[in-house]
């Protein structure tokens, strides 16, 4: 009768198969630890060389530390910083150059014209005028004409120029009165902008009297009324002021208009100097004219200049020391003229008139001999 238990498998639950097992799994463990041999020793090796490392090394082929990782990426972001500041726009000047267009013609125009620069100077305020048949501005003149009811004024230009007077005034700002009405009339040489102002009707001022309170950037005029507050004359709107009309034209032409009116002479209050201030313009005719009456004019004061006199003084004076050897003092002996040489003999050989054989004079009296 055969066994019913031979061809059953062992029990795993029993101590037999238990210790079979582990001796099993050690002999495997002993077989893998062999073959691996000196490769899991070398692993080993490699993977303790392989911890990170706190010692700086830059040689190739190798990897870096810590700290020099950590050191580069400091010198990174300090040179990113630094590079966003220095391109970043202080409080005094923005990046207008590509947000608004013509900022760099504005920049050119400030740099060849000038920037800000306050002073203060008045306008004229007694403005000379003459009748415009006593005037002598070529015909040609350019003028800025203003008109109040029948009265009419012609402002040559070249009398708005921004010079000062002798007593401080600036000629680009005339404050005038023409028909009962105040009126000022303004010329920025810069910017060739000309404009005559009116007060405002709501205006409670009685005198408009505008100031030039020096020149802005670009070389713009900056006014002002009591050197508190101020503004440029190119501004749209300006305080108790507004714009009067006026009309650019020759001086021919203002006066083919209007016959009757006068000229504003500024500071050319002759004949002379206002030909002499108009000769660009001046036709052939004109000029011919203007150069004979200038000629005399220089000739005059060629005559009556101080250091003309002056000199002529000297010569007089020089003619008068001609006597004897004082005539000429630098001239060598050698060099003197020859109808010296007899004076010399003549003063040299000279004997008292009227001397006797004896020795004494013919004028003396007998009665002084005897003594």
């Amino acid at each position: 009768m055969a066994d019913d238990n031979a061809e059953l498998p062992p029990d795993s639950s029993s101590p037999a198969s238990s210790e079979m097992a582990s001796s099993e799994e050690r002999s495997d463990a002993e077989a893998f630890d062999g073959d691996a041999g000196p490769d899991a020793t070398t692993a080993a090796g490699s993977s303790e060389t392989d911890a990170p490392s706190l010692k700086s090394s830059f040689t190739p082929g190798q990897p870096a530390s810590t700290q020099s990782k950590i050191l580069v990426v400091l010198f990174a972001t300090t040179l990113i910083v630094g590079g966003i500041y220095v391109a970043s726009p202080d409080d005094n000047s923005d990046n207008l150059s590509h947000e608004r267009e013509g900022f760099d013609e504005d920049v050119n125009r400030n740099m060849d014209l000038g920037y800000k620069s306050p002073f203060l100077s008045p306008g004229i305020n007694k403005p000379e005028v003459r009748p415009s048949g006593e005037v002598r501005f070529a015909a040609a003149s350019p003028v800025i004409g203003v008109s109040v009811g029948e009265s009419h004024r012609a402002y040559p230009m070249v009398t708005l120029l921004g010079s000062f007077t002798t007593t401080g005034e600036n000629g680009s700002i005339v404050n005038d009165t023409l028909g009962g009405k105040l009126i000022t009339v303004t010329n920025d040489g810069d910017s060739q902008l000309v404009r005559v102002f009116q007060l405002a009707e709501s205006s409670r001022r009685k005198t408009i009297g505008l100031i030039l309170m020096g020149m802005g950037d670009g070389g713009g005029m900056n006014l002002t009324f009591d050197t508190e507050t101020t503004f440029p004359q190119n501004r749209k709107e300006i305080p108790d002021l507004t714009d009067y009309p006026f009309k650019k034209a020759t001086l021919a032409e203002w006066l083919a208009e209007h016959p009757d009116t006068d000229v504003y002479v500024g500071e050319f209050v002759t004949a002379d100097l206002q030909m002499e201030s108009s000769l660009p313009y001046m036709t052939p005719d004109e000029r011919l004219k203007a150069d004979g009456i200038l000629a005399e004019r220089d000739r005059k004061r060629k005559i009556l200049s101080p250091t003309r006199r002056k000199r002529r003084g000297s010569k007089s004076g020089a003619s008068e020391k001609k006597p004897g050897k004082t005539a000429e003092p630098d001239v060598p002996a050698k060099n003197k003229p020859a109808k010296e040489k007899p004076a010399k003999k003549k003063t040299s050989e000279k004997k008292p008139a009227g001397k006797a054989a004896g020795g004494r004079s013919a004028s003396e009296s007998p009665s002084r001999v005897n003594r």
